[in-house]
Order: structure tokens, then sequence, then C-alpha cells
């Protein structure tokens, strides 16, 4: 399928991956400042083509895609064009889940490497554009994992890298859209802009949301929830850092993390907690969400 690169464009302020607070991003990176638990927030201009391989998808989906309705998407791993080092595990780590955003059409892409962020692969970029720029409101999805980023990160080639998968949801406006619980479970962590979820069912996955509005959260920590239910609304909260609000692009950045400690394909290790990577399973639940699965949940 083709690829293209939806984009967006930060605020001017810090980005989502790099300031977390001590609230926010306790587990998300050796590299995490105590000022701010962040994810990037910036992107880029690159736009990459490629062709899905569905037999490699449905193997590691579980899923017949053929039966659910497709949507142009980029193939697992590959990341734009001098974004980072990539990650080779193609396992679906959560499949079945319900996709996080509640309404749709979403653009999972890059908020570093798209119009508005600030990682050109060309140092003779002269415009950053705006996070509003329609190539980002526009498919292909792209894969995220493993983005250049200073925070460790096991599952990617080179070690370090992006923890998650950013997702704009439908439109370019912040505290209009509903991310939902993918799982039954209970509400394990809220930081200033974070919500975490550990799922009830094994293998217990710990699913994290990153950027929401902090006065529409309607859980709190040791909150049962259910699949579908309403969490909060996308946003571009990036925390306060010495007492100034600090701002990503509109998005939410979505993880999964293990529970306890699990092998990869390529026998890399895996500690508890540790990152891998969301996106065949959110290819799988958009193609399932497309299809009816997962009504909202107030």
């Amino acid at each position: 399928m083709r690829a293209l690169y939806p984009l967006a464009a930060l605020l001017l302020l810090v980005a989502c991956d790099q300031t977390p607070s001590a609230s926010d991003g306790a587990n998300e990176s050796s590299a995490a400042t105590a000022a701010s638990d962040a994810e990037s927030a910036a992107s880029e201009s690159a736009v990459a083509e490629a062709s899905t391989d569905a037999s490699a998808e449905e193997a590691s989906t579980g899923t017949d895609s053929s039966a659910l309705p497709d949507f142009p998407h980029d193939p697992p791993t590959q990341l734009v064009a001098n974004s980072g080092s990539g990650y080779t595990d193609i396992t679906n780590w959560a499949p079945g889940i319900c996709f996080p955003l509640a309404q749709t059409p979403d653009y999972a892409n890059s908020q570093v490497y798209s119009p508005g962020g600030d990682h050109y692969p060309s140092a003779s970029a002269s415009s950053h554009g705006s996070q509003c720029d329609s190539a980002n409101y526009s498919y292909p999805w792209h894969d995220n994992f493993c983005e250049a980023r200073s925070w460790t990160n096991p599952a990617c080639v080179s070690g370090s890298g992006h923890q998650g998968q950013d997702i704009r949801p439908t439109t370019c406006k912040k505290d209009t859209y509903w991310a939902v619980a993918v799982e039954d479970g209970t509400v394990t962590q809220i930081g200033s802009y974070t919500v975490g979820i550990t799922g009830n069912a094994a293998p217990h996955r710990i699913f994290r949301y990153l950027h929401m509005q902090k006065a529409s959260v309607q859980v709190a920590v040791g909150d049962h929830v259910v699949r579908g239910q309403k969490l909060g609304l996308v946003s571009n909260n990036l925390g306060v850092s010495n007492g100034v609000q600090q701002y990503t692009t509109i998005h939410l950045h979505f993880e999964v993390r293990v529970a306890q400690a699990e092998t990869m394909a390529d026998g890399t290790q895996l500690a508890a907690n540790a990152f891998v990577p969301p996106y065949i399973a959110l290819v799988d639940a958009y193609q399932r969400k497309l299809a009816g699965d997962c009504p909202t949940v107030n």
C-alpha cells in the first residue's frame, strides 16, 4: 500500500518524548528528566512509499485482513527515511484490543518527521510548516516505534528510540476526541497528562496514553475500566516544567508494555515494563473499529 506520512506541527514547544515529569514518565526512559514526562512532539515533511506485505501482517495479527475494511497503511517496522534505526519484531503484542480512539478516521504517523516537526532528514529544510497541514491528516499510516530518541528501548535495533505510536485524531482540534480503554483492566497510573491501564486478562499488558487534557480525565488510580470506556480527551498537553505549561502537537501517544519478563522472536530478552511495538495491534484494531468493533462506553 502506498504510504503517506501524516504530518504534524509543534506549537513552539518541547517534543513529546523529550521532557517527562516524574509522575508521568517514571518508567518511560533512562534519559527522562525529573522535570516532565513526555513524548516527542514535532514532525517531518518526509513522505514514504511502500507495499504492505499482507501475508506477513496476517500471520502476525492472527486476523484475516481480507475480511475486514482495509485502509492505506505502511508495513510495520518501516520508518520514515533517516528517522531512526527501526526494529525487526512483527509480533502482534496485543491482539484483540480496541482501537484507543473513539472516533474515526485517525492518522498514525510521526510527530517529529512531519510538517510542523523539527527533525527533518534534510538539513536544508527552511520551514517546519504547520501541525494542521492536511498531509498530517490523511492516509497512509506510518509506524514510528523506535524513531530516533534518546530513551532506552531494547526492542529497537539501536537500543534506544520512540517507545510508542503517535496517533492524530480526526481533525487538528484539541480537547475534542476521546481516548478509550483498549481492554478491560485497572487504572494503575495517572500523571499530569498520562493514564496507564493494566489489562485484566493474561498476559496483563500495560497500556499508556499520553498528552490528554488533564481536566477531561474521567478515571482515577484503582478504577476498573471496560474496553471502549472513555478515559480523556486527546490534547497537546506536555505537562508543566519550572512552572510553565509545555505543549506538544495534538495527538495521542499510545504504548504497550509487558508486565513480566518476555523474549522477543529474535531472542532479545525483555524485562518487565519493557516497551513492545504497538503498530501491528493498532492496524488490526483499527480495521475492526472500521467494521464496528468496540462501541464507546461512557
